[in-house]
């Protein structure tokens, strides 16, 4: 796994807890990863397997659910609040986290997607305190 923040200045007691948010998740049963990108598509902090360009998943999170708002509004519905990709090898979870960022989870086959769903919700609440404190 690897671990850390990319491009940003973040304080480091924010992302410490960033982190520990995603450890969290990746903590759970069949979860391989966990990421927490900008709506930009980069990278604030990961938790990710030694094959996953952390780059790269945070540019694809954040197309993800672009596409998937884009996709809500041309058939009438409000902007989505997470997408799934499911492959063989486990599925994708990306879910935005306020306005300006997407948590992005990586499954293996075996994980309780309901489970993990409620923990991403949990851990997206989570992160919109830590990084919009009031």
């Amino acid at each position: 796994m690897t671990e850390g923040p990319s491009l940003l200045t973040v304080p480091s007691a924010t992302l410490q807890r960033i982190t520990e948010v995603l450890g969290t998740l990746k903590r759970l049963p069949g979860v391989e990863g966990a990421a927490l990108a900008r709506r930009d598509g980069v990278m604030v902090s990961q938790i990710l397997p030694r094959t996953s360009d952390p780059r790269r998943v945070a540019s694809i999170s954040a197309g993800l659910v672009g596409t998937s708002d884009l996709a809500a509004e041309e058939i009438g519905r409000r902007e989505a609040s997470h997408t799934i990709v499911a492959t063989m090898e486990g599925d994708i979870v990306a879910r935005k986290v306020g306005e300006e960022h997407v948590l992005t989870v990586i499954l293996r086959p075996e994980a309780n997607l309901g489970l993990v769903l409620l923990h991403i919700g949990r851990a997206s609440e989570e992160l919109k305190l830590i990084l919009n404190p009031r």
